[in-house]
């Protein structure tokens, strides 16, 4: 008995066709259904960030000749010559028996107390496998319901030495602070969860299922770009705190996925050169490979900190990055663009996405844009991968 299938002009059976386009109607639909839904519908969840209070306004500094003076946080705040620690006071109000404080720790070293009784102490010392600057992270103190109306002091006990920066602080229940730690970063850790997702998918159906395996190969390495892209995010947010047992091993990951990060995305970048710049583009990746062994050598051999070592990754990329913008340029002018021009769409937003970012990091260092603008550029420059992609494909 003949086989039944339903044939194209190609040979490919019609159902095959129209997997892909399934797929992605149906992610289309659940992802959709989810964002709608968490956004148009109330929040019957049972915690909200709104159910705790901000402490920032309520402090005050202690100096060491026992004057004091207000603050407003979060805040950089320079100390005299004459002190090496600092102190923050407040007092309690009488309903906060029962909840806890949190503060944004931005790496120091401190004592929080509550009246005359040390509550929490953060020593820096042994909290890191390796050499190197800790992991900024949300301290959380337990209040009783004796604590109400009482005084409540934070001394940072070695902040002459440290960075001169003071976070937040939150009051409530501790639901609620983890709420309020995650709160500027949800958008941007819905997005990367849902790329995580999408490109381990594609990398994986466009290897096994596409039949031109060669010319699958920019997409495949562009999702594997993606997916890290996606993974550094996760892990450089506060939310890491949250799901992985320490911090410091978890942020230090994060600069080796960002290092990890350029190599696909070349080899993605390359494929659509076709081969016109492939000297050049072959010296970018060994840059980029030897810029991930100095970050391993020189992390874990040698002591010298992430955020040096991190350099020549940043310096080859956007070297690789300028040089893919002055070369689509180039083809604009040529004409060459109108092979790949959907993706250089998305080549040149990643890059615009990607200026956004470093110019609102260096403006506000401590607080930035919570990632979002770079997970968008991301998003983009992926969805432009897989229009050109199937543009090419139906071209066959």
């Amino acid at each position: 008995m003949e086989e039944f299938s339903i044939k194209t002009d190609e040979g490919k059976t019609g159902v095959n066709r129209m997997v892909p386009v399934v797929i992605i109607l149906m992610l289309l639909v659940s992802v959709g259904y989810l964002a709608a839904g968490s956004l148009i519908m109330p929040d019957d969840s049972g915690v909200s960030s709104a159910d705790c209070d901000s402490l920032n306004n309520s402090f005050e500094i202690v100096r060491s000749d026992g004057n004091t003076e207000n603050i407003t946080l979060p805040a950089s705040y320079e100390p005299y010559d004459d002190e090496n620690d600092l102190i923050l006071r407040t007092k309690l109000t009488a309903d906060a028996g029962h909840e806890w404080v949190m503060i944004w720790n931005m790496g120091h070293e401190l004592e929080i107390s509550v009246g005359d009784e040390l509550r929490l102490k953060v020593d820096n010392e042994g909290r890191r496998l390796f050499k190197g600057t800790v992991a900024y992270q949300y301290d959380f103190v337990d209040l009783s319901e004796k604590d109400s109306n009482m005084e409540l002091s934070i001394r940072f006990t070695d902040y002459a030495n440290e960075n001169h920066q003071i976070g937040s602080v939150y009051i409530g229940d501790k639901a609620s602070l983890m709420m309020m730690a995650i709160k500027d970063y949800q958008i941007g850790i819905w997005l990367a969860m849902i790329m995580v997702a999408v490109g381990t998918v594609t990398a994986v159906y466009t290897r096994i299922f596409s039949e031109n395996k060669i010319g699958a190969r920019g997409l495949v390495f562009m999702a594997i770009g993606v997916t890290v892209a996606s993974v550094w995010f996760l892990l450089n947010s506060p939310a890491a705190q949250f799901i992985f047992p320490n911090i410091e091993t978890a942020r230090d990951c994060a600069f080796f996925f960002a290092s990890t990060m350029p190599l696909p995305i070349l080899m993605y970048i390359e494929k659509l050169f076709k081969g016109r710049y492939s000297k050049l583009f072959a010296g970018f990746k060994i840059a980029s490979s030897v810029s991930f062994a100095v970050l391993v050598i020189g992390y874990f051999l040698l002591g010298y900190p992430l955020n040096t070592l991190f350099i020549p990754t940043e310096i080859s990329a956007v070297a690789a990055l300028g040089t893919t913008f002055a070369i689509i340029t180039a083809d604009l002018q040529n004409r060459k663009i109108k092979e790949y021009y959907i993706a250089a769409i998305g080549i040149i937003g990643f890059i615009a996405f990607a200026l956004i970012y470093v110019i609102i990091f260096l403006l506000y260092p401590y607080k930035g844009d919570s990632g979002i603008v770079m997970m968008l550029g991301i998003i983009l420059m992926y969805a432009s991968a897989i229009l050109s992609y199937k543009k090419n494909k139906s071209k066959e």
